[in-house]
C-alpha cells in the first residue's frame, strides 16, 4: 500500500482537528480493512469509489487528523517557535542517574577483578608459597651475609 498526503485545506488554529486527504493503493481486502478501521476509530470523513490500477485498487481518504499545539511568542517582526526545555527536576534526575549508573558500573567491575584475582590465587596458592618461601630463604641469607662480614670460616 501507499498513501500519499496532501493538505486541501488551510491548517487551523494550533491543537485542533483538521482534515487530510489520502491517497491508499492495496488489494480489495486491505483497503477494506484500512476504511473499516478508520469508520471505527471516528476518523473517516469520505471515501472515493475504488479505481483500478493494474491488479490493485487506489482509494482517496479524507481523514480527520489532530493537530497538535506549538508555543509561538513573537519577537520583533518575526515569529520563532518557543523550544520547551526540561524542568528543573527532569534535567537533576537524568544527571543523578547518569552518575549513579556509573558509580555502580565501576563498583561492578572492580568487584569482578577482584572475584578474579582472589580465584586466582586460591587456584595458585601452592606455587605462589614456594615462590614466597624461596625468596624468604635467599633474602635471610644475604641479610646474614652482609651484616656480619665475616669470611667463609672462622679462622680466616
Amino acid at each position: 500500500m501507499t498513501p500519499h498526503a496532501t493538505d486541501r485545506h488551510r491548517r487551523p488554529a494550533a491543537g485542533h482537528y483538521i482534515n487530510r486527504d489520502h491517497t491508499v493503493t492495496g488489494t480489495a481486502t486491505q483497503l477494506a480493512n484500512i476504511v473499516a478501521n478508520h469508520r471505527t476509530a471516528g476518523t473517516l470523513v469520505a471515501l472515493t469509489r475504488p479505481r483500478p490500477v493494474g491488479d490493485r485498487f487506489q482509494v482517496t481518504l479524507r481523514l480527520r487528523e489532530y493537530q497538535p499545539s506549538t508555543r509561538i511568542s513573537s519577537v520583533g517582526e518575526y515569529a520563532r517557535t518557543r523550544v520547551q526545555r526540561r524542568p528543573r527536576r527532569a534535567r537533576i534526575a537524568v544527571i543523578v542517574t547518569t552518575i549513579t549508573g556509573t558509580i555502580a558500573g565501576a563498583a561492578a567491575v572492580a568487584a569482578y577483578l577482584i572475584g578474579q584475582l582472589v580465584e586466582f590465587i586460591a587456584a595458585h596458592v601452592g606455587q605462589l608459597l614456594g615462590v614466597l618461601a624461596m625468596a624468604a630463604i635467599i633474602a635471610a641469607a644475604a641479610a646474614r651475609r652482609s651484616f656480619t662480614n665475616r669470611r667463609h670460616c672462622p679462622g680466616c
